[in-house]
């Protein structure tokens, strides 16, 4: 049963990740077509990101509870249906609030497919199995908008966005057909721990603080990158390839970094990545050729991967630990969101007050001062584990 439901969840996962991404490249020509400007335009692009750090961790806390199989369902539903809604906005107000009920949508997804694959993952395993389970996120991320450019151009703008409405209802179908509701999302008669206990725990903040540090990196390279490249001369095709290198190998990756991270120590894999991260965006301004940006964003695809899978076996353990694997791999998610939804601004701000290049040098600065972070809650759990061994004995 057990390969079922990983085969189950990995395509669904697949199936939506890649409809958003078949829209991602598309959206701000989409959104200036329906007379965005400015303000409006980032609202429909923070909207989303905003919306599912909001619904991951209390869909997360649910699942814990009614199980996962059932916000799967609602979600897919939902995502399926807000697909097609964006073919039919007519204004700018109508996309916000689409993109904004897609974001809360999409937050019932991701963390409780991915607490679903924790639930029945032998204990020392988790880096492996969530490792390549996430194969299927990061290379849908990677070839969606790969190949929603070229639906787009032979069938017109909102394509893609039919495109991604049908992918999630084949998604939904593979849940409600052939997914069961394993009863693994806690142990029976066991205490679940509040959320507020679970927030508190150090090595969840580290595991959060580890995701949003890995998706500021990679919010910076997405809206600024572009403009790098085009000064050096690459066209929209290459751009795109670029976008998409680190993404797709990343995804590769995952496996052979997910066995490594059941076998060493997760946190140091994890601080590597980060400060890996912080190093290559710094050297971004320093490419002089569309060449060198390309080997830079190999050596991103690999930094990415490196900490991911730790990550994920950091959060699955502690969900675990704490009889909360729902809440624990939606606050680990979420991460992301924050990331997202601050990168892009403050990038901005970078840009406006020093120029391109200090966007990244002012964006390592904060990995690097985030990593100072993470050291110090690695740091305080490493130091509460004697003590509490110490009160259990």
């Amino acid at each position: 049963m057990h390969r079922r439901i990983y085969f189950v969840l990995f395509v669904a996962l697949f199936a939506s990740a890649m409809g958003t991404g078949f829209i991602g490249p598309l959206m701000p020509l989409y959104a200036r077509e329906l007379g965005a400007r400015g303000l409006s335009l980032g609202l429909i692009f923070t909207g989303f990101s905003l919306a599912q750090f909001i619904s991951m961790p209390i869909v997360g806390r649910l699942s814990d509870h009614h199980g996962r199989r059932l916000f799967l369902v609602v979600g897919l539903s939902l995502y399926t249906l807000f697909s097609l809604a964006y073919s039919v906005a007519s204004g700018v107000a109508q996309l916000i609030a689409v993109r904004v009920l897609h974001g809360a949508a999409a937050g019932m997804v991701n963390p409780v497919a991915q607490a679903y694959i924790a639930d029945i993952t032998p204990k020392g395993e988790e880096g492996s199995r969530l490792g390549a389970f996430n194969v299927a996120l990061f290379t849908a991320f990677g070839l969606g908008p790969l190949l929603g450019g070229p639906v787009a151009d032979l069938l017109g703008i909102r394509a893609p966005f039919y495109a991604m409405g049908s992918l999630s209802l084949v998604a939904l179908l593979l849940v409600i057909l052939l997914l069961p509701e394993a009863g693994l999302h806690g142990a029976a008669g066991e205490k679940r721990a509040r959320t507020r206990t679970i927030i508190r725990d150090p090595m969840v903040k580290a595991a959060f603080l580890f995701r949003a540090l890995v998706a500021f990196g990679r919010g910076l390279v997405i809206p600024f990158l572009p403009f790098v490249a085009e000064g050096l001369g690459a066209s929209l095709s290459v751009i795109g390839a670029l976008l998409a290198t680190n993404i797709i190998l990343a995804g590769v990756l995952q496996i052979p970094f997910g066995k490594t991270a059941d076998r060493v120590s997760r946190p140091a894999l994890m601080g590597i990545g980060i400060l890996s991260m912080a190093a290559l965006i710094f050297s971004i301004p320093y490419c002089r050729s569309v060449a060198a940006l390309f080997a830079l964003q190999i050596a991103t695809g690999v930094t990415m991967a490196i900490g991911m899978p730790a990550g994920l076996a950091v959060a699955a353990e502690r969900g675990r630990h704490h009889n909360a694997m729902g809440t624990s791999m939606a606050l680990f998610t979420s991460g992301m969101s924050v990331g997202l939804i601050v990168a892009p601004v403050a990038g901005g701000a970078l840009s406006d007050m020093f120029g391109l290049d200090f966007v990244f040098f002012g964006g390592s600065l904060v990995v690097i001062a985030g990593f100072a972070a993470f050291a110090a809650l690695v740091r305080s759990a490493a130091a509460a584990r004697p003590a509490l061994q110490r009160s259990a004995s």
